[in-house]
C-alpha cells in the first residue's frame, strides 16, 4: 500500500479544515481561526502558509510546536468589493525534523451580503452600431433604503440619467453614446447616501468594441 509523503508524517491535527462565516454588511475584514494540535511525539515546525488570493493574509501563533501543544492559524479576509459566497483555500506547510514536509489544505468560506446590486455589470455597443440607449438596474437589498444622489460618466460624449422606480430600493440608470465610431471603455460613478463608506460610490461599466473578425 502506497502512502503519500504529505500524509506519512502528519503531526498537526486541525479541529476543522473548513470554516464558514457570514459577514455583516459593514465589515471590511473577517478573521477565520483554525485551531490545531501537535498530536505527534516530535517537535513540528510550521514553515509556510500558501495562499490563493491577495485578499487573504494568514499566520500561526508561533512557528514551532512541541508534542501536545495547541495552536491556531488566523486567516484575515479583506472583503473589498467581493460579494456573494467566496471560497478561498490555503495550504499549511509543516515539517517534523528529518521527515517529509506535510501539507494541510484549509478552506475559508465567506458569505458577503449584497448591499447594492447593479445589473448588468457591463453594457456594450459595437463600433458603428446604432447609438441606442442602454439601461442598468440598481437594486438595494440592504435592510435600510439607499438613495442615488448623482451619476457621473467618466467619458465625454455620453448622456446619462437616473430615475427612481422605488425610492431607496430600485433605480434605472440610463446611458446613451452620442457616437459609437471609436472603441473605448468607461464607467459610470454612482454616488449614494449609503451610511456604509464602501457603498457610497458604486461603479457601472460600459464599452464600445470592434467586432471580432472571423477567419
Amino acid at each position: 500500500m502506497l502512502l503519500f509523503p504529505s500524509l506519512a508524517w502528519s503531526q498537526i491535527t486541525f479541529d476543522k479544515k473548513e470554516i464558514e462565516i457570514t459577514a455583516s454588511a459593514d465589515q471590511e475584514t473577517v478573521t477565520f481561526v483554525f485551531p490545531f494540535k501537535n498530536t505527534g511525539k516530535e517537535l513540528v515546525e510550521v514553515l509556510d502558509v500558501n495562499l490563493t488570493c491577495s485578499c487573504l493574509s494568514a499566520k500561526t501563533d508561533k512557528d514551532v510546536y512541541a508534542p501536545s501543544d495547541k495552536g491556531k492559524l488566523e486567516a484575515i479576509f479583506s472583503i473589498g468589493s467581493f460579494t456573494g459566497v467566496q471560497r478561498k483555500s490555503m495550504t499549511v506547510i509543516s515539517q517534523q525534523k528529518g521527515k517529509d514536509k506535510t501539507r494541510d489544505a484549509l478552506l475559508a468560506i465567506l458569505t458577503i451580503p449584497d448591499v447594492i446590486t447593479i445589473e448588468p455589470e457591463l453594457v456594450k455597443w459595437k463600433v458603428n452600431e446604432e447609438p441606442s440607449e442602454k439601461v442598468f438596474l440598481l437594486k438595494v437589498p440592504y435592510s435600510k433604503p439607499i438613495r442615488v444622489q448623482n451619476v457621473i460618466c467618466s467619458r465625454d460624449g455620453f448622456e446619462c440619467s437616473w430615475k427612481a422606480l422605488k425610492e431607496g430600493r430600485e433605480y434605472e440608470i440610463r446611458i446613451k453614446p452620442l457616437s459609437t465610431s471609436s472603441p473605448m471603455l468607461g464607467m459610470l460613478k454612482i454616488d449614494t447616501d449609503s451610511e456604509l463608506k464602501k457603498h457610497k460610490r458604486k461603479l457601472a461599466f460600459f464599452s464600445i468594441a470592434r467586432s471580432r473578425s472571423r477567419k
